[in-house]
């Protein structure tokens, strides 16, 4: 178990993100504001943020301060203390390059990998001279566009290194691109920020969550990641206002008084419409404001970049789409509101007792419904004043979704594979949507949940027995169908895992089911952050709505309990298969 300490500072740092989207939200608001009174953006900000003498301030790490090489050092002593210079970023890791050779030193890449790692490094001599490798036991990486892949379990990685002699003083003469961070330092080292593309209707913003090194120019390798476009998994399902090629004119973001000023290439005006600018400088926004105190952003490419009049099209994204405090349940046979501590009759809806409801689900509106049947074989939609009708059947049917278009989301059993379905509103089986996902090979589907924004579909799979929480982005044609689920990236869990749900836009909850076993719910942020909940027995489903915090729920055998803390308090409702609207 984790120190009471490390305890409380994670639940402060994730109550950090937590009031970000919210901080970036109310910022864009004003600048939009700002924005539709004059023609370009704002030049200046709050006097007194940051000092006009430091044209940029980034957010600095800790005081970390490396020596270079030991007069003598043999070359395990060189291998290990160049480990330990990785850790000083300042001056382009110029204590780490003294490590190096001449040569290797002028083209050696410290941020193009980064390997994390438990527990100290083994350095071991080869038979060859001047050939060590370096064994590490991993817990992840992060790789040069700040994407980080975690281990659900430590992993083991050897690092093959030539040393030669330089002056007599043994120096590394081959080594791989990146340095090597120990994980209680990642921490303190490096710093996550989400990215934000548009979804494919520009209606939402769409987090990719991203790691970067604590150091001086952070905010322009936030803009260049940016503009590299997003993480393998979401591309095809979002989009980004800037077009490709378009690159910053020079390695750094001058930020004074509070004003980021972004230098573009020329590119980034080629063909260039007041929309697509103004959609270019909403979505810097997004990205930077909150970011080491940025308050507005300016836009240029030579000079100031004018945005014009404000499009009639252009809108401002949703940040966080808020699903409300209530839930959709099963309370003696009918489908229930449950409110403020309390079931409620759905006003208007017709009797679906004898169709033995299970696991419904309901639009953000509240103005349609989806459930499945007792044997999980029919799925049908209703709504207040009109009759449930089936619309697909099958084997094994997964709790429905509900997309922000108001698609209903299923998945079924067939062969031994499972396949994707989404039914347009008002649709049948017969025009529902089969997705393309060729990657699901001969997984099964146990769950599938859209998020509330609609570009990425959070699957809860079996595959030989293991348990996978994958997250894919979904395509969508011009006219937003359905067509296609994106090769997922996998979510590190360790157990069994049966069922998932999003609680905001880039944290999930995860837990197993038993009727009589002990379940212990757990909290997975998409920055690799993992929260593990109090042990609950019988837990037979979760449900979660705009955060995790506040909206985060479990049933237990019959009853309903409510987050509190770390805690489960029993909210004393006979209810089952709870469900926040998505």
């Amino acid at each position: 178990m984790r120190r009471s300490r490390t305890r409380t500072r994670a639940r402060a740092e994730r109550s950090v993100r937590r009031r970000r989207p919210a901080l970036v939200a109310a910022l864009l608001v004003v600048c939009f504001m700002v924005l539709t009174a004059c023609s370009a953006i704002p030049t200046r900000g709050p006097v007194g943020v940051i000092p006009a003498a430091e044209p940029e301030v980034d957010a600095v790490a800790p005081a970390f301060d490396p020596v270079g090489p030991a007069p003598g050092a043999t070359p395990e002593r060189i291998l290990r203390d160049f480990i330990t210079a990785g850790t000083g970023a300042g001056d382009g890791y110029s204590v780490a390059r003294q490590f190096l050779t001449p040569e290797l030193a002028k083209t050696w890449k410290p941020e193009e990998r980064i390997v994390l790692f438990r527990s100290d490094p083994r350095v071991e001599k080869r038979e060859t001279e001047g050939v060590y490798q370096i064994q590490l036991e991993t817990t992840g990486t992060v790789d040069s566009r700040g994407l980080r892949t975690n281990s659900a379990l430590p992993a083991s990685e050897t690092l093959g290194v030539r040393m030669v002699q330089v002056s007599g003083e043994w120096r590394i003469d081959d080594i791989p691109d990146g340095i090597m961070l120990a994980q209680s330092s990642a921490r303190d080292l490096l710093i996550s920020h989400n990215l934000y593309f548009y979804s494919s209707n520009y209606r939402y913003w769409v987090p990719d969550a991203r790691w970067f090194v604590r150091r001086t120019g952070v905010t322009a390798r936030i803009v260049s990641a940016m503009l590299s476009g997003p993480a393998p998994y979401l591309q095809g399902s979002v989009t980004s206002a800037f077009r490709e090629g378009v690159t910053l004119a020079r390695d750094s973001v001058p930020i004074t008084s509070g004003t980021a000023s972004v230098e573009f290439s020329s590119e980034v005006l080629e063909d260039a419409t007041s929309l697509g600018l103004q959609q270019m400088n909403q979505q810097l926004q997004a990205n930077l404001l909150g970011l080491n105190d940025v308050t507005s952003v300016q836009m240029t490419s030579g000079r100031p970049i004018e945005l014009g009049d404000p499009a009639p099209e252009l809108v401002v994204p949703e940040l966080t789409p808020d699903v409300g405090g209530e839930q959709v349940a099963v309370a003696d046979g009918e489908l229930v509101r449950v409110r403020n501590g309390a079931t409620v009759p759905i006003e208007g809806m017709p009797s679906v007792a004898e169709l033995q409801p299970r696991m419904p689900a309901t639009s953000v509106s509240g103005s349609a419904y989806a459930f499945v049947n007792g044997d999980r074989s029919t799925l049908f939609v209703s709504a207040p004043g009109s009759e449930a009708r089936g619309v697909v059947t099958g084997t094994a049917l997964t709790r429905p979704s509900f997309d922000p278009e108001n698609w209903v989301w299923t998945t079924r059993a067939s062969g031994g594979r499972s396949s994707i379905l989404a039914v347009p509103p008002g649709g049948t089986e017969a025009n529902a949507a089969v997705l393309a996902a060729g990657w699901l090979g001969d997984r099964r589907v146990d769950e599938l949940r859209v998020s509330r924004d609609g570009s990425r579909a959070l699957i809860v799979a079996d595959r030989d027995g293991t348990s996978e929480l994958l997250i894919a982005g979904i395509t969508r044609s011009p006219d937003g169908i359905p067509q296609t689920l994106t090769t997922p990236l996998a979510l590190p869990v360790t157990g069994d895992i049966d069922t998932a749900a999003w609680a905001g836009q880039s944290t999930i909850v995860a837990s197993s089911l038993s009727a009589d076993e002990e379940a212990t719910p757990v909290i997975l942020q998409l920055d690799g952050d993992q929260e593990t909940m109090a042990a609950l027995t019988g837990v037979l489903a979760i449900s979660a709505g705009s955060d995790a915090e506040d909206t985060l729920y479990a049933q237990a055998g019959a009853t309903l309990y409510r987050r509190i803390g770390n805690s489960w308090v029993d909210e004393q409702l006979k209810v089952s298969d709870p469900a926040f609207p998505g």
